[in-house]
């Protein structure tokens, strides 16, 4: 009787595990994107505008800072120098953060997604010049982990770790260095990840590389862990677990809106048409050959468009708010925009931003689509409210979500970032192995991890 009951509960502990992680596709990692107005203790650190001018300057600062930070990441690849980026500009303009455990037993992590970078770092013990948070029980310590592993300076994964070194024992050292601040330093490492799905299941990988910083500077606030770093170099979470990744973003406007996520895998969402992707130096490059609204062609050469070097191309970036355009493309859409609406509605004037008084739900009903064409034939197109944006729900202002590259220099006029205004109800997909993007419109609630099975 006891070898029965032992069977059965074996069978039982079998059934259980297998509802556990098995009831997931394989090669499949989905977790949901939280977004940062849901998060109250940021909130409360958030600077409140005193006036409408301010409330436009705000945003558009925020949005500054993240093309700031995407052209550090440029010019370090242009140059000898060691810095990459700042991570501050990181913290306060992302939108998008992960959940997800590192180790066993799993320590749970509140990462920024940033497909602007390739390596996964975290906060790790003993931890010098780390936040005064540095005994939290996120802080990831190896040593109580029963499957951390260091990398020596053999592994191949050291050669793509920023700025490499090989320390005492054969350790492989890293060290991102940030302008305006200490770094990330520590030990390049490997360790299994844990991801709870938006159905409740929960999926372990297989050991990743990743950057176990033991100095991180004063500047990451208590509240974050790290980065989870999406780009192209073999370092990258993405690259690492398969060679596909995609993410679907729905209304931005809707803090509580719960179904933005992100997968990871072979069996990520791969819907939609497709348009052919170049990478370089990490950064995945996108091929623009034209813009329309509504029916009317704007008159813009594909070469304004075209990756020919250093800053110029198209990216789709996960972290800006706003569309930053190349300034030939930039000033048609302003002029064509302009040209509809002054008519119409009354402008509302600060600097050289496009406002109006108004509501976009209101004044802009029949608004026509603007669509961003890309080779091959993919598209992405924009309604009113992914085009312009609100300043506040009491607010009677609303502007163009777009602004010109050139704002922050002229060396920038032939460089396009697309931010996640546009991205606005898109599942992007991206194929590294096909080198393709894929842009399917869609409700991300009616992607497989929310559908009824």
């Amino acid at each position: 009787m006891g070898c029965y009951f032992q069977t059965v509960l074996l069978l039982l502990i079998t059934v259980s595990f297998s509802l556990l992680t098995e009831s997931v596709k394989p090669n499949r990692m989905a977790m949901k994107l939280i977004h940062r107005e849901s998060v109250p203790h940021l909130n409360s650190k958030a600077r409140v505008p005193a006036s409408l001018e301010d409330h436009i300057e705000h945003l558009a600062d925020i949005s500054s800072a993240r093309f700031i930070y995407l052209k550090n990441s440029i010019d370090k690849e242009l140059s000898n120098s060691d810095f990459q980026v700042n991570v501050q500009q990181a913290i306060k303009t992302s939108l998008f953060f992960v959940n997800f455990s590192v180790g066993q037993p799993p320590v749970p992590q509140f990462t920024i997604m940033d497909s602007g970078s390739s390596l996964l770092w975290i906060k790790c013990l003993p931890c010098k010049h780390c936040s005064s948070d540095h005994t939290s029980p996120s802080v990831f310590n190896p040593a109580l982990s029963s499957t951390f592993v260091e990398c020596s300076c053999n592994d191949p994964f050291c050669r793509y770790a920023p700025n490499a070194q090989c320390g005492s024992s054969n350790k492989c050292l890293y060290e991102q260095v940030y302008i305006n601040g200490a770094g990330s330093k520590g030990v390049l490492a490997k360790e299994q990840l844990t991801f709870k799905t938006p159905n409740g299941n929960t999926v372990l990988t297989q050991p990743v590389a990743f950057g176990c910083a033991h100095e991180n500077g004063a500047q990451l606030e208590s509240e974050f862990t790290g980065i989870l770093g999406l780009g192209a170099k073999p370092t990258s979470l993405a690259v690492q677990l398969g060679s596909k990744f995609s993410y679907c973003i729905g209304d931005l406007a809707n803090k509580n809106y719960g179904f933005n996520q992100l997968v990871l895998g072979e069996d990520a969402d791969i819907l939609g048409d497709p348009t052919p992707i170049e990478t370089e130096n990490g950064v995945y490059y996108m091929n623009l050959e034209g813009i329309s609204v509504g029916g009317k062609q704007l008159d813009i050469e594909p070469v304004v468009f075209r990756r020919r070097g250093p800053r110029t191309g198209v990216i789709l970036d996960s972290g800006t708010i706003f569309t930053w355009l190349a300034d030939i493309a930039y000033r048609e859409l302003y002029n064509q925009i302009k040209s509809i609406l002054d008519p119409q509605l009354e402008r509302f004037w600060f600097r050289d931003f496009l406002c109006y008084h108004g509501r976009v739900s209101e004044e802009l009903i029949g608004f026509p689509v603007v669509t961003f064409h890309f080779a091959g034939g993919a598209e992405m197109a924009m309604e009113a409210a992914s085009m312009f944006y609100p300043l506040s729900e009491s607010d009677n202002v609303f502007c163009m979500s777009v602004k010109p590259t050139t704002e922050h220099g002229g060396q920038y006029k032939d460089f396009t970032a697309i931010g996640l205004m546009a991205q606005q109800y898109y599942n992007i997909a991206y194929d590294l192995k096909e080198k393709n993007v894929y842009l399917q419109r869609i409700d991300c609630v009616l992607l497989d991890d929310y559908s009824p099975s």
